[in-house]
């Protein structure tokens, strides 16, 4: 495992952490599907400018299956993510994304015929343990009962369990194209082919006129799209050189540690032991999985 390989990897989890941040600020203003096809479109012009800059256009055979796969389960995955957030509460939704890594080990398996050691198992349950300790502690006394109830109880819960699963098999779905084309080129794919499917949803409803929302929140919807294209570049890089199933549990460690300081910083959530504990032991999860 190179340090260029690493460092792409924390630079996406720095990258994606921001953008659930934002994308938390935009659930709260926008539609969901609205979200999705604003958030797509915007980034098209970006990453075309990119790939022209880079030349990179060449397709080898057997990209266009996994590509349109990747494409259909990003699409249900995005609007779940924002109808999620708008269901539920966030202390209950986000963290059943920390099973996105534990789903993508397991497909990686029969998928890419990929292979975890004891190390590297035990590091993923430390960082899906650790973000149940930051969610119980939020919760208080009888968190453990409720979180563990949560999916049969809370709507949004169910989604975003959908969430980890359909990302988690489109990062694998991503890698096997990754082999036949650029990392620019293939999240113009995904970018272009979310935002045909989203406003060809809104135009079925009649509410493309929805998509003038955009003017509501002109900076912050730049910034999550400026953020968004970016940092999936960065990942289809990354785990072009790494074993899916370490990048994305070096996204999750990252993200609900960077979560644990905005909340403090941002919200004015308390600190508490819980919550610096479950931080440690994800930390100590990505820690086994890179020694």
């Amino acid at each position: 495992m190179s340090a260029s390989a690493l460092a792409l990897a924390f630079a996406a989890a720095g990258g994606w952490a921001l953008y659930d941040l934002l994308r938390k600020l935009l659930a709260d203003r926008l539609p969901a599907l609205t979200l999705v096809a604003l958030v797509t479109l915007g980034a098209l012009p970006l990453l075309a400018v990119w790939a022209v800059a880079a030349g990179q256009w060449r397709v080898a055979p057997g990209y266009l299956q996994p590509a349109l796969l990747s494409v259909l389960l990003n699409m249900v995955a995005n609007l779940a993510y924002f109808r999620a957030l708008q269901l539920s509460p966030v202390s209950i939704t986000l963290p059943l994304l920390t099973l996105t890594p534990v789903f993508a080990a397991l497909l990686a398996v029969p998928l890419l015929g990929e292979r975890l050691t004891a190390r590297a198992g035990f590091g993923i349950f430390l960082v899906v343990a650790g973000a149940g300790a930051l969610h119980l502690g939020r919760l208080g006394g009888r968190g453990a009962r409720r979180w563990l109830a949560g999916l049969a109880r809370e709507r949004g819960s169910q989604l975003m369990a959908l969430v980890a699963l359909c990302w988690s098999a489109t990062l694998l779905l991503d890698k096997v194209a990754l082999r036949h084309a650029a990392p620019v080129l293939h999240a113009l794919v995904l970018h272009a082919g979310v935002a045909a499917v989203a406003v060809a949803l809104l135009a079925g409803r009649g509410a493309l006129g929805s998509l003038a929302g955009v003017r509501r929140v002109p900076l912050l919807i730049a910034a999550t799209v400026l953020c968004g294209a970016v940092t999936l570049t960065v990942q289809l890089a990354a785990i072009r050189a790494m074993e899916v199933a370490l990048v994305e549990t070096i996204k999750r460690g990252i993200g609900a540690s960077l979560a644990l300081v905005w909340g403090r910083l941002l919200f004015s959530e308390p600190l508490t032991a819980a919550k610096v504990g479950g931080v440690a032991a994800m930390i100590a999860g990505v820690a086994l999985l890179l020694v």
